[in-house]
């Protein structure tokens, strides 16, 4: 007698074996994922900590260019200029305290401290913060790439850089400071 057993289903060992291949896949996928994310995550807090740092020495580069006196603080944290753009006169000033740089911006005589911050990610690298040098400023400085939760996500990316002013005649900063 010839008995039909027909492959209607699966055995315990073939349905262990599935069980464990499909185990094994997802968590390489679950894997390659989580560091996708993590390298993204990576990638764009270094991208904001130079756009960031970018920005820091342009607007000192800007101020300075302009410039028809500026002075630098003895401690090197504060760099304050009184520039003529457009015609205009414009009081600047630019500080480096622990949390992040702060800047003000006024036509009128400005306050001598509690400005408004600026850029938060910004720390000093070392260095301080301005050096003046006859006509000119070096600054130094590192933008730090954090995540949103907080934490330092890369390393940050270290500015540093000479402004001079184009005005050869020092000016004073009487009407700002």
């Amino acid at each position: 007698m010839n008995v039909d057993r027909g492959d209607d289903g699966l055995s315990l060992i073939e349905l262990i074996v599935v069980v464990i291949i499909l185990g094994i896949l997802g968590t390489v996928i679950a894997t390659i994922f989580v560091n996708t994310w993590k390298s993204e995550e990576a990638v764009r807090t270094q991208s904001q900590a130079t756009t960031s740092g970018q920005l820091v020495s342009s607007e000192i580069e800007r101020a300075m260019r302009n410039a028809v006196a500026f002075d630098v603080s003895a401690d090197g944290s504060t760099l304050r200029v009184d520039s003529s753009l457009g015609g205009n006169r414009q009081c600047q000033a630019f500080s480096l305290l622990a949390d992040g740089a702060h800047m003000t911006v006024t036509a009128a005589p400005a306050a001598a401290s509690g400005w408004p911050i600026w850029q938060k990610n910004i720390a000093q690298s070392g260095a301080p913060f301005f050096v003046k040098s006859g006509n000119t400023v070096t600054y130094t400085f590192s933008a730090l790439s954090k995540s949103d939760s907080g934490t330092v996500a890369a390393a940050p990316v270290r500015f540093t850089g000479t402004a001079y002013m184009r005005n050869a005649a020092a000016g004073s900063l009487a009407p700002c400071w």
